[in-house]
């Protein structure tokens, strides 16, 4: 089921197998996702192909300066002599958040419960969210023009991040020849319920609890900070065990860490350039922990 998910994206998002697979893993995960790039370069298109082939309800919402809280959660209005709630696009299976860092840090803060508590307070009330309910938010780089810096809060929040692949000269003329018609994507719609069912089957053996734990105490050794929060502990299990279904495997290994890991300290590693992230994990994380067989 997973790969031919995978495939019908393919056909839409050129040259991102492997991010359309991590996507899919940390939807499974009930992760949310930070895609960072440039402008114009598919994050937007990406993020719409990723729910339209899932069959999830799908909200977008496009992060300008005077966006408030109450555009993204709703507001309550007297109607009939009664106070009405109307919700907001946050109401809804998958909120795509478009170029997140260049809202106010009030209306990026209006996520924040959402994201960890998947529900929403208003006005002293509190409102539960769809499920499930995951956010996809794309960024552009700090150094653009018009945006502001995501809290360290909110970052923890999101389980992954990442950059499309840079696509070659073949893969280019594909993209370009590529007419995308979102209504007529067949979508292969996710029974959530045994989902559930199936990740609490995962195998997980304490040997790759042990593992997180060396990782937490090796990033802790650095002479770098890196903050390591028990959310992104947790998020660490969870990952591998959605990458694990993907690769519709019942059992978790030291590998699925490895594969992952990357992606779920990339937005967490601030003193380093983004193309130097990943051999950073591996080297001073990854290659100094030895795996006991």
């Amino acid at each position: 089921m997973y790969n031919d998910i995978i495939n019908n994206i393919s056909k839409t998002i050129i040259g991102n197998k492997e991010k359309i697979k991590l996507t899919l893993a940390a939807i499974i995960s009930e992760g949310s996702i930070l895609i960072e790039d440039f402008p114009g370069s598919g994050k937007t298109t990406f993020a719409k192909s990723i729910t339209h082939n899932l069959g999830f309800s799908f909200k977008r919402i496009q992060f300008t300066s005077d966006l408030l809280p109450s555009d993204i959660l709703g507001f309550n209005i007297i109607s009939n002599d009664k106070l009405s709630f109307q919700k907001g696009p946050i109401f809804t299976n998958i909120i795509l958040a478009d170029e997140l860092n260049r809202g106010s840090p009030k209306s990026q803060s209006a996520f924040l419960e959402a994201m960890e508590e998947k529900n929403v307070s208003i006005d002293g009330v509190t409102y539960n969210l769809p499920e499930p309910f995951f956010v996809i938010a794309t960024q552009n780089p700090m150094d653009s023009s018009g945006t502001s810096t995501l809290p360290d809060s909110q970052l923890d929040r999101f389980m992954i991040s990442f950059s499309l692949s840079e696509l070659d000269d073949k893969e280019k003329v594909m993209m370009l020849k590529n007419d995308i018609v979102f209504n007529d994507i067949k979508s292969n719609t996710i029974n959530w319920d045994e989902l559930k069912i199936k990740k609490t089957k995962i195998n997980l053996s304490d040997e790759i609890f042990k593992y997180v734990i060396e990782i937490e105490q090796t990033i802790q050794s650095l002479d770098q900070k890196i903050y390591i929060s028990s959310r992104c502990l947790k998020q660490i299990i969870d990952l591998a065990k959605g990458w694990a279904i993907v690769h519709e495997k019942e059992y978790v290994t030291h590998q699925d860490v490895k594969e992952t890991l990357p992606y779920i300290l990339r937005h967490r590693i601030k003193f380093l350039k983004q193309d130097e992230k990943f051999d950073f994990v591996k080297k001073e994380i990854l290659e100094k922990i030895t795996i006991k067989k």
